[in-house]
């Protein structure tokens, strides 16, 4: 993947006005690099980057028929002492320099939900063809999908809260592992996933899709 001019001087002085001053140099993946791995496992891509204290591996994927991509992170911690590690510090920055920051698991549930309510009430809804006619009601077909989608919706919904990666000490020899979520862009972009770990900032390319709910 190739990386950007404007992207790579933002993430080397920092994004925001958090990371402007003492920022650590990130450690940032590339393919065949000695402290980095690559794998493909069930047709997703996991990257990871080891150092002396910290493994950590991620893999960016849709989190279908929602307006979420998710990040499957895990975090272990091979050093002497605990790490901090916060999921919600973590970031993706496209190539347009755009920061898209990650978002509350509970905020996302309630999101999730709120959409797939709001589809399930459009689908259920009478479509007559024209204003005056009496006695028109939604199809049985149109009930089974609106019925589908508020269900799944649901179910998505409570997959994030089972899911997510929460904001922990992560001591000696243990290990942090979970989802980060991201809000989609409107179309397919590149992106760089950024994630403070403890002193540590580990940077990883990645490509999104961005699709949208199949009954969008």
């Amino acid at each position: 993947m190739k990386l950007f001019p404007a992207l790579t001087a933002t993430l080397l002085l920092g994004v925001g006005a958090s990371f402007a001053q003492n920022s650590p140099t990130p450690i940032r993946w590339a393919e065949g690099a000695p402290n980095a791995t690559s794998e493909v496992k069930n047709d997703a891509k996991i990257e990871g980057l080891k150092t002396d204290d910290v493994h950590i591996f991620v893999s960016l994927s849709d989190l279908k028929e929602t307006e979420y991509n998710r990040v499957w992170v895990l975090v272990s911690n091979h050093g002497k002492t605990a790490i901090d590690f916060d999921p919600q510090s973590a970031m993706l920055v496209n190539e347009k320099d755009k920061t898209v920051r990650a978002e509350a698991a509970d905020k996302t549930a309630r999101s999730i939900q709120k959409f797939g309510e709001a589809k399930s009430q459009e689908l259920s809804s009478a479509h007559c063809p024209n204003m005056i006619a009496t006695g028109c009601q939604p199809t049985n077909s149109q009930m089974q999908m609106s019925k589908q989608v508020a269900a799944y919706s649901n179910q998505q919904a409570q997959w994030v809260k089972d899911n997510a990666l929460e904001h922990k000490s992560i001591a000696a020899g243990e290990e942090a592992k979970g989802y980060i979520f991201f809000k989609k862009d409107k179309k397919k972009s590149d992106y760089v996933l950024r994630i403070p770990v403890g002193t540590e900032v580990f940077e990883f390319p990645f490509t999104a899709d961005n699709k949208v709910p199949s009954y969008d």
